[in-house]
């Protein structure tokens, strides 16, 4: 009978969330190759980790202790592109891959801080774990990105990844330990453990992804409506929404209701979060603007209260379909 080693099982595992991820058309584009990158590392990692203890290729071990550096970083970035501080993934991109790069060309350098490598890279897990984690606390109105339907599958995936983090440092520890206690002598039955149990890790983020329950729509109550019309009359009346500054908190204190009551009603009633529901308004305005002046593009965005051009111009896709430019030219034509 062929046995096959379990690290090359989770590759192919890997390889299929690579694929899936991909494929998800409502993901944005910064977080879809986000996290297609993060599968596909799993599956490279995975796959060396195979060639070296199960097919003895000591060759690739430089390159095997390093990736792991970009699991983190790779999984923060493709969280933050579905939240709404989405905008900032191009400035946040060098300065979380920068560490990873900066790591590989300093052992590359000084092949003696190879002994630094294991405690460095679960700090990194450490760090990104409570980051992730601190963004699921926060609630599914953090993931303005993505369709509200999608959004509590999303956060069940964010506690996996940061579990998957947690479970992947105590096993690397235990490993590194082994090495360094008995030379790495039950280092073939750790890795068979630490592969079966990343293998189930991984295969809850495919269930949770694919799963698509059955649910009722939730019931809409006439207290919902008054409270979204009253936020609604709120922002029209006061234009809270041209401040880029303007929270779920704020706007709730305003019409003297709490956090989680003004929001599940807008989730209800509107099938939005708070952050697109106050974007529509947002957008509303720029396209008024858009419409009635010849003010510059990216001025209308400012004065409409979006914070950044990449926002404004993603919520006014998402709200109309086409962006900023194309809306005045098909307007101007009429």
């Amino acid at each position: 009978m062929i046995s096959i080693p379990l690290p090359l099982i989770l590759t192919a595992v890997a390889l299929m969330a690579a694929v899936f991820t991909v494929t998800r058309r409502w993901l944005p584009g910064n977080a879809r190759v986000a996290f297609t990158a993060l599968a596909l590392l799993i599956a490279a990692l995975t796959f060396l980790v195979t060639l070296r203890f199960a097919w003895n290729l000591e060759e690739v071990i430089a390159v095997q202790r390093l990736l792991p550096f970009w699991i983190g970083p790779l999984a923060w970035l493709g969280c933050l592109a579905v939240s709404d501080r989405a905008a900032e993934f191009r400035r946040a991109l060098p300065l979380h891959a920068g560490p990873a790069v900066a790591a590989g060309l300093l052992v590359q350098a000084f092949p003696a801080l190879r002994i630094g490598i294991d405690p460095a890279i679960a700090v990194s897990y450490l760090i990104y774990a409570w980051a992730i984690l601190r963004l699921w606390r926060a609630g599914p109105d953090r993931l303005s990105q993505v369709p509200v339907s999608k959004a509590a599958a999303l956060r069940r995936l964010f506690l996996t990844g940061a579990g998957f983090l947690c479970v992947t440092l105590v096993l690397d520890s235990v490993i590194a330990l082994d090495f360094l206690r008995t030379g790495g002598a039950n280092v073939t039955r750790l890795l068979s453990f630490a592969s079966l149990l990343q293998l189930v890790v991984l295969a809850v983020v495919l269930v949770l992804a694919l799963r698509q329950p059955e649910r009722a729509a939730p019931a809409v109550s006439g207290e919902d409506a008054r409270l979204v019309t009253r936020a609604a009359d709120c922002l029209s009346e006061t234009r809270l929404f041209t401040d880029p500054d303007l929270s779920l908190t704020r706007l709730a204190r305003r019409i003297a209701v709490t956090d989680r009551a003004l929001s599940e009603a807008i989730n209800r009633h509107t099938g939005a979060n708070v952050s697109q529901f106050i974007n529509g308004f947002r957008v509303e305005e720029a396209a008024h603007l858009l419409r009635t002046t010849r003010d510059p593009i990216m001025s209308i965005g400012e004065q409409a209260g979006f914070l950044t051009r990449s926002n404004f111009y993603a919520e006014f896709q998402r709200v109309k379909g086409m962006s900023p430019g194309a809306w005045r030219k098909s307007e101007s034509a009429v």
